[in-house]
């Protein structure tokens, strides 16, 4: 076999390998997702987020169901975006960009499921892509649902990234049913955990287990076959390996909020450095949205 046939068969080997690599690395079969994902990015923020998404797929599809929010699919790796969203493309990035960095939170800790400091983060994450990427006025008079994304956007540049989180919060924390809502705080669940280690002695412990996986069922983070399975195969257990299990599902889930109150700090940190390195832009979106009538 000569050099260059050699030559041509590691070149297609190659590229073969690279057209696999696209295909598994493929995020969503929406065209206006791809579109949204390349404005995504275009941006410094955005473009370190896709990294990591291609390095830790989620499937980005639009819901059918109800609801001015983002939906997570733990059981089949899915976010479901609103579809009214996709009338504006760069409207409907800032809406992917949130839940995406959601999606990277809750991969680093390794939480079961959406908390409200999750969303407070997420709110400031969205704000420094759309300073990032430029937004004016115009953008958000695309579709008649945005108003809310640009009462955020307002929020942070015009008030401070403080009063976003506050007011993220605020919202996750009220009811919402076709969001899922209200979510949990990570101080609630520390507060939970600590019930699981004081309740070994008694049958709590068991029915504490129970009412966290079905409230995991009631917001989409788990199935109620598998929570069902969860709750036979824990009270099948003989009494020591009881005791073994709850020490190591309470050390596992302490370290797992240690992991994200540790990641919370450090973000805020960042985005207090963001915002004093991007001062000059901050000030164009203050000019630009100054005519916002917030709460």
């Amino acid at each position: 076999m000569t050099n260059r046939a050699l030559l041509l068969i590691s070149s297609l080997w190659f590229l073969a390998g690279c057209a696999g690599n696209r295909r598994e690395a493929r995020l969503t079969s929406e065209p206006s997702i791809e579109r949204a994902m390349d404005i995504i990015g275009s941006t410094p923020q955005g473009a370190t987020l896709l990294k990591f998404l291609y390095k830790n797929p989620v499937r980005f599809e639009y819901s059918n169901t109800p609801g001015l929010c983002s939906k997570f699919s733990f059981q089949t790796g899915e976010i479901f975006i609103p579809p009214d969203y996709k009338e504006s493309d760069l409207v409907l990035a800032l809406t992917i960009a949130r839940a995406a960095h959601i999606h990277r939170l809750r991969t680093l800790s390794g939480l079961d499921e959406i908390i409200s400091e999750e969303e407070e983060l997420g709110a400031l994450f969205q704000a420094r892509l759309a300073v990032e990427a430029g937004l004016v006025n115009a953008d958000f008079n695309k579709t008649a649902v945005s108003a809310g994304l640009k009462t955020d956007l307002c929020t942070y540049v015009l008030e401070g990234s403080a009063y976003a989180v506050e007011q993220a919060r605020k919202k996750a924390l009220s009811p919402d049913a076709d969001c899922r809502r209200p979510l949990d705080a990570l101080e609630n669940q520390r507060v939970w955990l600590k019930k699981t280690r004081q309740a070994i002695n008694d049958e709590t412990f068991y029915q504490l287990l129970y009412e966290r996986d079905m409230a995991l069922v009631r917001k989409g983070a788990m199935s109620m076959n598998e929570a069902m399975k969860n709750d036979a195969a824990l009270r099948a257990m003989p009494s020591y390996e009881i005791y073994r299990f709850q020490r190591t599902f309470y050390d596992k889930q302490s370290d797992i909020f240690t992991r994200f109150a540790i990641g919370y700090s450090r973000e805020i940190r960042e985005d207090a450095a963001w915002r004093a390195a991007h001062q000059p832009d901050i000030d164009r979106a203050r000019e630009e949205f100054s005519a916002c009538n917030l709460p």
